[in-house]
């Protein structure tokens, strides 16, 4: 209780003045933490070179994010019960998944005050569904690591790091090239070719 409160600028004794509960806390935490990679999002967007490298950049960050502080890592990305339940959380959330569409298709493609919620798949998804695909892998490539880290094949070799942003960069290429695609099209016994950067 004392890091936590130490964390929130809060001291111990006076935890239950700032907030209703533990859980109230540790979603705080998590918006702090979501407010960063909000800031971090736009700065890599504004020094990339394209959004194709600023995607892969916002990826690595996302994971390497995960393994170097997996418990904020897991405060954020959904494992405190009922967390889209408290609005402070809920608006930084769906802040962060504007800010990541936009980058995808490079323009704002919905706001939180458009006419539909934030669990409207049918509608949301119909505007980003690429974006959402791209999130899931997010999601998914992040967990795989902060649940392996460091004992992954991935962490071998001289430098973890660099292995794990080679690993991410090869699967977001194949992602964006298209390679399930032709993999899905292929007879069972073609040999596959994919084409190389």
């Amino acid at each position: 209780m004392r890091r936590l409160a130490k964390e929130v600028k809060v001291a111990p004794a006076n935890f239950y003045n700032h907030y209703g509960s533990l859980h109230d806390l540790l979603l705080e935490i998590a918006v702090e933490y979501f407010q960063i990679f909000r800031r971090q999002i736009a700065h890599i967007n504004r020094t990339c070179a394209n959004r194709t490298d600023a995607l892969k950049r916002i990826v690595f960050y996302c994971v390497d994010f995960g393994c170097t502080h997996p418990q904020l890592y897991r405060l954020m990305f959904g494992y405190i019960p009922d967390a889209y339940a408290y609005p402070r959380y809920r608006i930084v959330v769906g802040a962060a998944f504007e800010d990541l569409m936009e980058l995808i298709y490079g323009k704002r493609v919905f706001t939180l005050t458009d006419d539909f919620g934030p669990n409207d798949m049918e509608t949301l998804s119909r505007k980003v569904q690429a974006g959402y695909g791209m999130y899931a892998m997010l999601c998914g490539l992040s967990n795989l690591f902060v649940i392996k880290a460091p004992t992954g094949p991935l962490f071998d070799g001289d430098n973890p790091r660099e292995s794990m942003a080679a690993f991410l960069g090869d699967i977001l290429d194949a992602f964006i090239r298209g390679d399930l695609a032709r993999a899905l099209d292929a007879k069972p016994d073609e040999e596959e070719s994919s084409p190389k950067d």
